[in-house]
């Protein structure tokens, strides 16, 4: 008790100096749960994008035409047809549910308001694939897109373009000049980097094709594969079939591209991963650069204080008092730093994700793993002094000036 008093007093006589050296910690550990928590929540932020996008999606886009050593980019042939989609659902097993698509962007009417928005040709199954609910009425039926019906189903920001509080159900929009009536309203889903669902217009694929654009063959095809563990197998399922169809050599180049979207998460998700690393090992750089000041700060102190090491040496203080007092007045520090840099780092994300939109996570383990290293930073780079002034010699040091 005794030492902890000394130490206590020892810190307090010099206030402004214990809270600038104090301060690297604050930083440091500050730094540390901020960086983590910015990490954390832009891989969860990345995961819900995903999940958003439907769950356990393949979706084979056109893929590029060569000639000779030249390619000219993917897209840039498609031979994807409507029927390609129902060969898919027929032929692979490990295929739950298709939807073919078309979409380009196009002028929407409704009486004196105008917007001017993607206009999405899709199959009847896409709310079910992109996991994208209805809010109110319905999705066009299998028979809707079979008779080319003039029906369509609003996003929610298009919605509100057109009709802001008004119930849309059942009024008749033109779009191309075209009379649709409007069947249902999609919830809001939310943008997903350039693509942002909310603000389309869907229409049948087959009215979108024929109808609209005047088009013969679609842009891509979505497949939902019956569960995560299948994926692999249904992408090997619909690449052959869509080879077979193509009438693709073997070893010849397919004229298609299929996307996996738990590649893409999981690309995602490694590349956040690493950028979170990078600005952990920063901020731990920081950590132990305040660590760094500690010692130099108690390194000071022993200095200035060796007449009053040699008279407690004199009166009969043993080395371990001397080594625990500067230890203690070294832990002191570091905990206060610690805990003070808790509280402005978890503040400080709070502020950080509230101001600019973001999703933050902070968790107990990350705030445990910055105090717990701002401790044993404390105690590291504090035990050196410690062990400095445990070693002076009470003569020479009741003679320094």
């Amino acid at each position: 008790m005794i030492m902890v008093l000394m130490a206590l007093r020892g810190l307090s006589a010099n206030k402004l100096r214990s809270f600038l050296t104090m301060l690297g910690v604050i930083i440091g550990v500050a730094a540390v749960i901020t960086a983590v928590a910015i990490g954390e929540g832009s891989k969860q932020a990345v995961a819900e994008s995903m999940q958003r996008l439907g769950t356990n999606v393949l979706t084979a886009f056109p893929g590029q035409q060569r000639r000779g050593g030249a390619s000219f980019g993917f897209g840039s042939i498609n031979t994807m047809r409507l029927e390609d989609a129902a060969a898919i659902i027929r032929e692979c097993p490990s295929a739950l549910r298709v939807s073919a698509s078309v979409g380009r962007s196009a002028q929407i009417k409704y009486q004196n308001r105008n917007t001017t928005t993607t206009v999405n040709g899709t199959g009847e199954l896409y709310p079910d694939i992109s996991n994208h609910e209805m809010e109110i009425g319905k999705y066009f039926t299998q028979k809707d897109v079979k008779s080319l019906r003039r029906v369509a189903v609003l996003g929610s920001t298009t919605a509100k373009d057109l009709f802001d509080q008004q119930n849309p159900i059942g009024k008749t929009i033109k779009v191309k000049g075209t009379s649709f009536q409007v069947i249902g309203r999609l919830k809001q889903k939310g943008g997903m980097g350039f693509r942002n669902p909310d603000d389309a217009l869907y229409v049948p694929v087959t009215t979108a094709m024929r109808r609209l654009f005047g088009m013969d063959n679609i842009q891509n095809i979505t497949v939902q594969a019956r569960s995560t563990e299948m994926m692999d197998k249904a992408q090997e399922e619909m690449e052959a079939v869509l080879r077979r169809r193509h009438k693709i050599p073997q070893g010849g180049s397919s004229d298609f591209i299929i996307f996996n979207q738990a590649d893409m998460a999981q690309t995602q998700s490694d590349q956040q991963g690493t950028f979170s690393l990078l600005i952990t090992c920063l901020a731990i750089v920081s950590l132990i650069v305040g660590g760094i000041g500690i010692m130099n700060i108690m390194l000071v102190s022993v200095t200035e204080r060796t007449r009053e090491i040699g008279v407690r040496k004199a009166l009969g203080a043993k080395r371990k008092d001397i080594l625990g007092q500067f230890l203690l007045e070294a832990l002191f520090l570091s905990v206060a730093g610690g805990l003070l840099g808790v509280y402005v780092g978890v503040t400080g994300s709070r502020l950080i994700g509230e101001n600019n939109g973001w999703t933050v996570v902070i968790t107990p383990q990350t705030v445990a793993m910055a105090f717990s290293f701002s401790v044993l930073v404390g105690i590291f780079f504090g035990f050196y002094p410690a062990l400095k002034a445990s070693k002076m010699n009470p003569i020479e040091a009741l003679r320094y000036e």
